[in-house]
Parts: C-alpha cells; structure tokens; sequence
C-alpha cells in the first residue's frame, strides 16, 4: 500500500484578526502522487500550502503529519527539510545577491560539500531553464524568470515534497510549457495550488476544491473539473481544453 506522505485532520485555523481561514479540513496525499488545490480568491488555498512546512500551525485539535512526522517545534528542521515550499511571489523567495547564491543557499545550510552544492545548483537551474542566468542579480530578473529560479531554490535541496502556489503565474507560453513538462516528469508528491486549472488537467490525477476556508468536493480531476455547475457555484469556469 502506498504511504501517506501527507496526513491531514481536522485542520481549523484563524487569523490573528479573528478571521477564520480554514475550517475541518481533512486530506490525505499520498507518495508520488500529483494533487491540485483549486478554488476562488480568498478560498484558503495558500493558508493550507502554509502549514505543509510549520509556516502557520493549525487551531486547538488540527493534526498534521508529514511522512511519519508531526508537524511540531522538535520535527520542524526535519520536516522542512522534506517539504519544498515555493511561494506564489517569488520576490518572498529571492535574497542573494545573486541567482547562484540563491539557488545554493539550501544545499549550503544543509552542509554539503562545495562540489555537491555547484552540483545541486547546476542541476536545480538546468530543469527550470536557468542555467544561463547563474550569475546575474536575482532582482534584475523579470517576474518570470524570478519564479523559474524561486523554483530552482527548492529543487535543490532534493526534497521528498513539492509544494506549489500559482506556478505557472506570469509565466509566457513557452515557460508555461516547459513548467508542464518539468511537473510531468517529476516522482515527487506534488501539491499544486492554482487557478490554471488547464495546467491541473495536465499534471494532477486528483483535485481538492476549497471554499470559504472547507473542502467543498474532492475527487478525480476530470471527475471534478467537467463538473460545471459546481464550478460555478465556486466562481470557477471549466478548463479551455474542455472547449
């Protein structure tokens, strides 16, 4: 039986404002698999991403395990270490002085040695397509090139989970590609938060959609995205490709 990378219970959380965010969720992802959270603006769905890694931690009786980990203080260097948060704005993301330092900023906290890291950021820049903008300023980059390499900055560090927020976001047609291509190949467990839910027919085999802080449905991806009318009342519209 495949193993529960993720393991999700009764998740609630709140602002600091009072705010409620996320309300009940409950979600298993499994190893390997490529799972999208879609839902409209303000849904919850990067508020969730952000508790994969201990970013936010959830209200009262919320429960997340990652691989056989509790999501606490003792596990929280482990468990960051298997979770690879990209945020949806790269400029979050983007430090260094350079893409090179950028890039080796995680291999170089995680000790390795100096060929391991120009190994790792070699590799990392070579699947995103970077690999010719290594020594330029990360902040000189257009916001698609900064959200290829923000990428890259996990890659890196190898982790055993991907976590996405709208990667495919300001991204023209041929990075867009090259970004679906990239996710089709990759054996990772992979979380894909977005509203380019063409890209989540590509690469997801499952959908959890979020509204209002709850999952309203989850399912198959096609089960789930040629349902129209739940779309809809979502304020979601079918892929184009259905077209």
């Amino acid at each position: 039986m495949t193993e529960k990378a993720i393991e999700i219970k009764n998740l609630d959380y709140s602002y600091p404002d009072g705010t409620e965010a996320l309300c009940n969720i409950n979600l298993d992802v499994f190893e390997g698999e490529f799972i999208g959270i879609i839902g409209p603006n303000g849904a919850g769905k990067s508020t969730l991403l952000l508790h994969l890694n201990g970013i936010f931690r959830g209200n009262g009786n919320s429960h997340i395990r990652i691989f056989d980990l509790d999501i606490n203080d003792k596990n929280l260097a482990h468990i960051r270490s298997k979770v690879g948060l990209v945020f949806q704005d790269p400029d979050n993301q983007l430090f260094m002085p350079t893409v090179f330092d950028d890039v080796a900023f995680g291999p170089i906290n995680m000790s390795l040695p100096k060929d391991g890291v120009e190994a790792s950021v070699n590799d990392a820049l070579e699947e995103v397509d970077m690999v010719s903008s290594i020594r330029r300023p990360s902040h000189h980059l257009s916001f698609g090139e900064k959200k290829r390499v923000s990428i890259a900055t996990v890659l890196s560090m190898k982790p055993q989970i991907l976590a996405l927020d709208e990667p495919s976001s300001n991204l023209d047609p041929k990075h867009r590609r090259n970004l679906i291509n990239f996710l089709q190949t990759l054996k990772l467990t992979t979380i894909i938060v977005t509203h380019d839910l063409d890209l989540v027919v590509q690469t997801c085999s499952r959908v959890a959609l979020i509204d209002k802080g709850k999952i309203v449905a989850a399912g198959n991806t096609l089960d789930i995205l040629r349902n129209k009318s739940l779309l809809e009342t979502h304020d979601l519209e079918m892929p184009n490709s259905f077209f």
